[in-house]
């Protein structure tokens, strides 16, 4: 008897092992101000993108997918959390502390909230963020956690703290932010090849990487080289469309490494958008000229609730598992659906008490019958600076979406099956079915916390900081330290700038700190200055 013990206890443990080896890898590509189409595989009748066309090729497009805000932070917290940003207090991008204050939102998404890559951690996946962050704001006047609080084994960003996405890859000497024309053209090769080295480091056990480009968020940039692909179309498509292009390429080298290493077949590949395309302006010179990316028919762009700001690219490939070749119409997904799906898929269990907004939609993704029960839900409390950004609120449920205003004085429904392009406004015609989506949707914001606080928030959201004490909120030596890349004791100009959010007058801002003129930062230096 204790012999059957000890071989059915060996067993389970064997399996248990075994289990934990074979569980799929997963791949999460988020591209930044993406447009739905702008892919070849989506109708774009100029734009290169083989390697998002073999995704789709090689697993399913679902046209029914969208993010949770029509903006970069929260449409992000929704997919490492699982819940509504709102939740989080996320309404609109991260900035500085004074501009969060303004919003009621906090400086960063609270590492202590149930995290994806902190529950797959702990679940034994090697765990990596590359690319771009904006979980938190930038600025001096913010000491934000470093990813790995989030449960990242490795990180290398931009928009965010950690070390610079440039560091220690093949095009270090192109270092510079999103807004930079040199650097945004190698922000995404950057990220790529830390995901091609960890991959390689990593390749015997299960992992989980985010790879978050920074195409096509502006500065939509790009070099001579990539313009050669599209020699005969003029600006400022040929920018935009070479930008697309040269990511679309460092796409392709990590699913080239996954065939090398053999590891296509258990590897679960998302790609997606953080939201709609920016909206482009006029004239040469303007820093938005160049973003003319497509919504592929869709109304509204970025920072609208119409579908064109919120439906977004959604491709999934996991050979054997999701059908090939698909195209997916009627499937209504949501970006709250990642987490609760990718765990569903893994068989790894949510942590205690946790309450996902989304709902496992893995029955979907396998190409078998499905029916979303749950409605979808939106805010926007961002600004109204294009027609198409009115909409405060909207719900879809089934194929109807709802949209208000902030009095509710403007009320549009759609239906999105038959009209996807969202021409037809039945609100007219179906009081009742209004009235019904408007009571789901008060119901829901009465969960919502307000007003909202953060254990990790410099002053509560709900309690702006007096003028006079802002600095006091600032902690340098924290700063310093993170930002002393080579930890010398010293920040160089390079390190100075690195750290900086907006780093457009880091030279003169380092000389105002730089009080002996010997072109290097010492800690007492910076951490008391005035400035």
């Amino acid at each position: 008897m204790k012999r059957f013990a000890l071989l059915l206890s060996s067993f389970v443990i064997l399996h248990s092992s075994f289990a934990a080896e074979h569980r799929p890898n997963i791949l999460f590509i988020y591209a930044d101000d993406w447009g739905f189409g702008d892919l070849a595989c989506h109708g774009h009748p100029h734009l290169k993108t083989p390697n998002l066309d073999r995704l789709a090729r090689e697993g399913t497009d679902f046209h029914q997918f969208t993010v949770c805000n029509p903006v970069c932070s929260p449409s992000r917290t929704a997919i490492v959390t699982g819940q509504y940003p709102a939740r989080h207090g996320v309404h609109q991008h991260f900035a500085g502390h004074a501009e969060n204050v303004a919003r009621n939102m906090p400086d960063w998404l609270d590492p202590k909230a149930p995290l994806l890559p902190r529950v797959l951690k702990e679940a034994g996946y090697a765990t990596a963020h590359f690319g771009k962050w904006h979980l938190s704001g930038g600025g001096m006047d913010i000491s934000a956690p470093l990813p790995a609080e989030y449960g990242y084994d490795d990180a290398a960003v931009w928009t965010g703290p950690s070390r610079s996405v440039f560091e220690g890859t093949s095009v270090e000497k192109m270092a510079g932010d999103a807004h930079d024309k040199v650097g945004a053209s190698f922000q995404t090769t950057a990220a790529t090849e830390h995901a091609l080295r960890f991959i390689r480091s990593v390749k015997d056990k299960p992992f989980y990487i985010n790879l978050w480009l920074h195409e096509t968020h502006h500065l939509v940039s790009a070099t001579d080289e990539d313009k050669k692909e599209y020699p005969d179309t003029a600006e400022p498509q040929r920018t935009y469309y070479a930008a697309v292009t040269r990511a679309d390429k460092q796409i392709g080298r990590v699913l080239a490494l996954l065939d090398e290493l053999k590891l296509a077949d258990n590897t679960l590949v998302f790609f997606s958008s953080d939201n709609g395309p920016e909206n482009s302006q006029a004239e040469p010179g303007q820093k938005l000229y160049h973003s003319v990316g497509t919504t592929g028919g869709l109304r509204g762009r970025k920072r609208s609730l119409y579908l064109g700001g919120v439906n977004v690219p959604f491709l999934v490939r996991w050979p054997g598992v999701v059908p090939a070749g698909r195209i997916d119409k009627t499937s209504v997904l949501s970006g709250v659906d990642v987490m609760p799906t990718i765990l569903a898929a893994l068989d790894v269990k949510a942590p205690a008490g946790y309450q996902s907004d989304g709902i496992n939609v893995l029955r979907a993704l396998k190409g078998e019958s499905f029916k979303r029960e749950a409605p979808v839900f939106w805010e926007w409390r961002g600004p109204h600076s294009q027609e198409a950004d009115w909409p405060t609120h909207a719900i879809r449920d089934s194929d109807h979406v709802l949209l208000h205003d902030e009095t509710f004085a403007r009320v549009e429904l759609y239906n999105v099956i038959t009209d996807r392009a969202q021409q037809q406004n039945l609100a007219d015609k179906q009081p009742a079915l209004v009235t019904a989506l408007k009571s789901k949707l008060d119901a829901w914001r009465t969960t919502l916390p307000t007003p909202f606080k953060q254990s990790g928030a410099r002053t509560p959201p709900d309690k702006p900081a007096p003028a006079a004490k802002k600095a006091t909120t600032i902690d340098r030596a924290a700063v310093f330290k993170r930002w002393d890349k080579n930890t010398d004791g010293h920040l160089t100009l390079e390190e100075y700038t690195d750290g900086l959010a907006k780093k457009d007058d880091a030279p003169k801002r380092f000389k105002a700190f730089d009080k002996n003129a010997d072109g290097k930062l010492s800690a007492d230096e910076f951490t008391n200055s005035p400035r």
